[in-house]
């Protein structure tokens, strides 16, 4: 999360000084640009005042709503790969539940008989579960990754979670115009209404980085509170550096 701010705060500055030279650009006729394609090579013709268009775009907006997608991915990413490490040390957290998210109490036939250990068969059955744990609305799979880490504080950054992933959401199938939807999601957190295009510029971005930053530092503070590390019988404990 770090890397994509310290990214971005680097690039902007370096994109806003190529952009000086086309707004002050008499020149009329088009570009030609080179762009991937299915075959052989295409071009694309932009004016220069189309090209700092695309400038004030991506500067303005497009760049933080793409680097929102990936954190708020990264971050996803980062807590399945924690729940993971937990139920596969702890089975028994597999009969957890909450509203939206039911216990795994069962495995497909196909998965015991395929599987080339008990070992085997009980990581596909635990990364199949944790995966159907996701698709459920990101209020459910909060409060179920609480449950198996052992996190009992409130914090509001839970909320703002709710509000930026509903605003992902947004950007990935709304073209981040406000919708129902949205307003069921983000809750008291919401930022617009009903048919108006959200915002989504460097201060909102900071913003959601700074409250993936405090949840996951929840998560790491609980879950090595609740699962402190079991050290092997052979496990010799390397020399402390002062």
């Amino acid at each position: 999360l770090n890397d994509f701010h310290i990214f971005l705060s680097q690039a902007a500055p370096v994109l806003k000084e190529a952009r000086e030279p086309l707004a002050a650009s008499t020149h009329k006729e088009d570009r030609r640009y080179y762009v991937p394609a299915s075959g052989r090579p295409k071009i694309a013709e932009r004016t220069d005042k189309e090209l700092k268009a695309i400038y004030d775009r991506f500067l303005t907006s497009g760049l933080y709503e793409a680097f929102l997608v990936a954190s708020i991915s990264s971050f996803e990413t980062f807590l399945l790969k924690v729940l993971r490490v937990i139920v596969s040390d702890y089975p028994g957290k597999l009969s957890i539940s909450v509203a939206g998210v039911n216990a795994c109490k069962t495995a497909p036939v196909a998965t015991v008989f395929e599987s080339a250990s008990l070992e085997d068969a009980q990581e596909t059955i635990i990364a199949e579960h944790l995966s159907g744990v996701f698709y459920a609305q990101p209020k459910a799979y909060l409060e179920y990754s609480k449950k198996v880490i052992g996190i009992e504080c409130e914090d509001e950054a839970f909320e703002h979670y709710l509000e930026m992933k509903a605003t992902r959401d947004l950007l990935v199938h709304n073209g981040g115009i406000v919708n129902n939807v949205y307003a069921s999601k983000a809750g008291k957190h919401a930022r617009g209404k009903t048919g108006q295009k959200l915002t989504v510029d460097s201060v909102y971005f900071e913003h959601c980085v700074a409250a993936l930053k405090r949840i996951a530092g929840i998560i790491k503070r609980d879950s090595e509170k609740s699962f402190p590390v079991r050290k092997k019988p052979n496990q010799i404990s390397a020399p402390v550096r002062v």
